[in-house]
């Protein structure tokens, strides 16, 4: 299979890119900056664009057959960087006839149901207070997903380390509670594990504990 992974350069983009590498997948590299993309670029194809920009989107999504976005907010970047990206992405995927999603946001994007832990609590009170704007962003973009008719899958989950340790197996909930910290390896797992599963289609699962 052949993806596209916005917010390649990332440092969760870079898990992903490398776990869906190793399952034999494909890839298209969409990056906003080349410099900073240390993936192996002979046997990656690389796109740099803005995911503001549709044309950048569209080439991007040409000849592939899902969608992994991993966009998050850096200093300086559009605060409804989410939001516009997958207003953009989903377009795209429709003008080139891609159905297969996975998009990963923040446990502050709540669903009825929701079993979030004391600590969620805490911690999404505290962005919701310094940083409203990206909790507005990842709910927002949410609601587009759920409306656009594609086989979306939204992965949530609570707070994200630099952990090295291999994934040896990992649990997903309907509605939690949460795992506290996440490796960014283990949400890469999980995202390349959902690709090719069915069973998440319109659903909005949570790495827990």
């Amino acid at each position: 299979m052949k993806i596209c992974i916005f917010g390649a350069d990332g440092r969760t983009g870079f898990e992903v890119l490398q776990c869906a590498k190793n399952k034999g997948f494909e890839i298209v590299a969409f990056v906003h900056n080349k410099k900073s993309f240390k993936f192996d670029k002979n046997d990656t194809q690389v796109v740099k664009g803005d995911v503001l920009n549709y044309q950048q989107v569209l080439q991007a999504c040409s000849g592939v057959a899902a969608i992994v976005s991993v966009l998050g907010h850096i200093n300086g970047s559009d605060p409804r960087i989410q939001t516009k990206g997958i207003c953009n992405i989903i377009k795209a995927m429709k003008e080139s006839g891609i159905s297969r999603i996975i998009s990963l946001t923040g446990t502050g994007v709540r669903i009825p149901g929701d079993r979030p832990s004391f600590i969620d609590k805490i911690l999404n009170f505290v962005i919701k207070t310094v940083d409203p704007e990206r909790i507005e962003d990842g709910i927002e973009h949410s609601k587009v997903l759920q409306v656009s008719g594609l086989n979306w899958t939204i992965v949530r989950v609570l707070k994200l380390n630099r952990s090295e340790k291999s994934i040896k197996n990992y649990t997903l909930t309907t509605g939690g509670p949460a795992e506290l910290n996440t490796s960014r390896k283990k949400v890469a797992q999980v995202i390349v594990d959902l690709l090719e599963d069915g069973n998440y289609f319109g659903k909005m699962p949570v790495i827990s504990r």
